[in-house]
């Protein structure tokens, strides 16, 4: 793993842990919407799992395929992440769920969260080990394929992660503030 792919990684694990940290904080009332229609900070929770659990198998699903068959990044790739990153980074501005992700489920029959925690942390040292076993000579090409911004290198692929945690910890927020 290289050193930008670890720093990454790092900061990727501490959003993690203040996305957990906050639902956690709220104890039983992380299951409850804080106003009709919306998502409870469970559901939060579990849409950030289920994204990164899809991630990480379509990125152990590149590394098992050929590696040969992977293209170089272009400067529309580039300009595309980058525009993603700042769309994420926008406070306030929602997303619907993309639709090869289905909305999280009712609240009332997620799991609780020490679950999804352990499962998190199962998902994370997977995409650990991808990111150890990717190929230096590759990190430049295109592995990923984002529902909104396309192809991505694996760079921008984890930092879209990221962003995607930092965004739903805005929306953590609000909900901790609504709930109180």
């Amino acid at each position: 793993m290289t050193n930008r792919l670890h720093l990454l990684f790092e900061q990727l694990d501490l959003a993690t842990e203040h996305a957990l940290a906050a639902a956690e904080a709220l104890g039983p009332r992380a299951y409850t919407p804080p106003v009709p229609g919306e998502w409870a900070a469970a559901q939060v929770i579990h849409h950030l799992l289920t994204t990164e659990k899809r991630i990480t198998q379509a990125l152990r699903q590149t590394l098992a395929a050929d590696a040969g068959a992977l293209r170089p990044g272009t400067y529309k790739n580039r300009l595309r992440a980058l525009l993603l990153r700042v769309a994420l980074r926008l406070p306030g501005l929602k997303f619907k769920v993309p639709p090869m992700l289905t909305p999280p489920p009712a609240p009332e029959t997620i799991a609780p969260l020490p679950e999804l925690r352990a499962e998190w942390t199962s998902i994370r040292r997977q995409l650990e080990q991808v990111l150890h076993e990717f190929p230096g000579t590759k990190l430049n090409h295109t592995v990923f394929r984002h529902p909104r911004a396309g192809w991505l290198t694996i760079g921008q692929t984890i930092t879209s992660v990221l962003d995607h945690a930092l965004h739903h910890q805005q929306q953590l927020h609000r909900i901790s503030k609504v709930l109180g």
